[in-house]
């Protein structure tokens, strides 16, 4: 098992336990969400604890453990509310396990500030800094750290600081069994998923490209004009990451919330018992289709029709419930000749659709972000859109276009660009987002816009594109 749910479970004594249910991964290369933080930098990694060959403070491994992740630093925050009035006469006390390993002298630090009504600091913070890693052999040693200290009159919340130092293949820091407990006890609220202030649509249309730094195509007007010009049409996220390197894990956040598998594996090898977005929808009454270049018949896993056709470009191929049910496999999976058609009319337009382009328009065999590839994508893209942006659900209804990438073409980071374009005035005109985003958030987005409920805790507890819309 490469992932695992868990429950905590006893009485909310301690605010930093987790969600009552979480995802945490057996893969030091996947990124996924900690529920209850929010990542403000970076791409963490929630641990099995399990799966990290470690030596623990004089008793037994915890359940998870929070790691810098694959591709070097990460930052993330926490809001506690501290629900005591007057919090004269009371003590926090501050606790966790830290390690970190490689080559590099990177270490976990944790901050905690005292904030009244305004948001202003009180006193002094608390702060615990973990052991700088070193070269060893072996298990990853935990080392215990404590501080205790007076909360200050008029203290309203608790605002934690986690900075986990790493660097790419070199070093991780780690943490583990964080405790924030006072005296007198007092009662946290548990754990809430961020809210998500995003409009409700009647489409929502997702295109994931392939291989390609935020950087090659951001910016490069000669090679990429039209993908650019979305950008200025739309809003572009800045501070967005992929959560994996090779490919399929990254379409299955999106589509499952959670990578699933491990490494370079792809269809017909991947077989995933777990419900997905095309699950959701048809809960929920809805109408979904997947759009594949090179498909030719409806559900066709072979290349008869386009050598440069893959099955699993388009995800849900990658599920046992489409991939064992013909019928609902013909329905849902059609080739991108049916695009057009669909569009005609709205009552004809899926209420959420994924298109993909074979191997070659999506940008990964004319070279992964080269010039030629920009070309490519760009031309792809042009001619694929143009009928969406004329269609009747378009002009006269609310529909949402979320354009990215499954990974960069680098392995030492994974930053890629997302776009994302509101018809109606839904989305803010040549907005650049900062936030940290990630294919979790896109999961998160797409539930939201369409009223879905959550997958996993991934896609539960990330942020939804919230600043992107108009009115936010």
């Amino acid at each position: 098992m490469l992932i695992s749910a868990c429950a905590t479970s006893g009485r909310r004594v301690n605010a930093l336990r987790f969600a009552h249910t979480y995802r945490c991964s057996a893969d030091p290369q996947a990124a996924t969400t900690v529920p209850g933080w929010t990542i403000v930098a970076g791409s963490p990694t929630l641990r099995c604890a399990g799966s990290l060959p470690a030596v623990w403070p004089g008793r037994a491994a915890p359940r998870v453990v929070i790691a810098s992740g694959p591709w070097g630093a990460s930052t993330l925050e926490r809001m506690i509310p501290l629900r005591t009035g007057a919090a004269a006469h009371r003590r926090l006390t501050l606790s966790a396990w830290f390690a970190a390993s490689g080559r590099e002298p990177v270490r976990g630090v944790l901050r905690a500030e005292f904030l009244d009504v305004a948001g202003h600091r009180l006193g002094s913070p608390l702060v615990l800094r973990g052991p700088a890693a070193t070269v060893r052999q072996g298990p990853v040693r935990f080392e215990p750290r404590r501080l205790a200290g007076e909360i200050p009159r008029g203290a309203v919340a608790l605002n934690l600081h986690l900075d986990l130092g790493g660097r790419a293949a070199g070093a991780a820091s780690y943490v583990a069994e964080l405790r924030a407990q006072t005296r007198p006890p007092m009662r946290f609220p548990a754990p809430a998923p961020p809210a998500a202030h995003v409009p409700r649509f009647d489409h929502v249309f997702v295109i994931m490209m392939e291989n390609t730094d935020f950087g090659q195509v951001i910016g490069d007007r000669k090679d990429a004009p039209y993908i650019n010009s979305l950008a200025s049409r739309g809003a572009l996220l800045a501070n967005y990451q992929a959560v994996y390197h090779p490919s399929d894990e990254n379409y299955l956040a999106i589509a499952g919330g959670d990578v699933f598998v491990r490494g370079a594996v792809y269809f017909p090898n991947i077989h995933i018992a777990a419900r997905h977005l095309g699950d959701l929808l048809e809960a929920a009454g809805k109408t979904w289709r997947a759009y594949e270049e090179g498909m030719g018949t409806p559900c066709n896993t072979s290349t008869r029709y386009d050598k440069n056709y893959e099955p699993d470009d388009a995800p849900f191929i990658l599920f046992d419930d489409i991939q064992r049910e013909p019928a609902r496999c013909r329905a849902h999976l059609v080739d991108i000749g049916e695009w057009p058609r669909d569009l005609r009319r709205s009552a004809t337009t899926p209420a959420f659709a994924w298109l993909a382009a074979d191997d070659y328009d999506d940008g990964e065999l004319p070279g992964n972000g080269s010039p030629r590839s920009l070309q490519v994508q760009d031309a792809w893209l042009r001619q694929t859109l143009a009928p969406l942006f004329d269609a009747p659900a378009w002009r006269a209804q609310r529909s949402l276009l979320i354009l990215t990438w499954d990974e960069s073409s680098a392995t030492a980071n994974n930053h890629i660009a997302t776009i994302v374009v509101g018809s109606r005035g839904t989305v803010k005109p040549g907005y650049v987002s900062r936030v940290r985003y990630d294919h979790y958030s896109t999961a998160r987005t797409i539930e939201a816009a369409l009223g879905l409920p959550a997958m996993t805790s991934n896609d539960e507890f990330a942020r939804a594109f919230d600043d992107v819309f108009a009115g936010r």
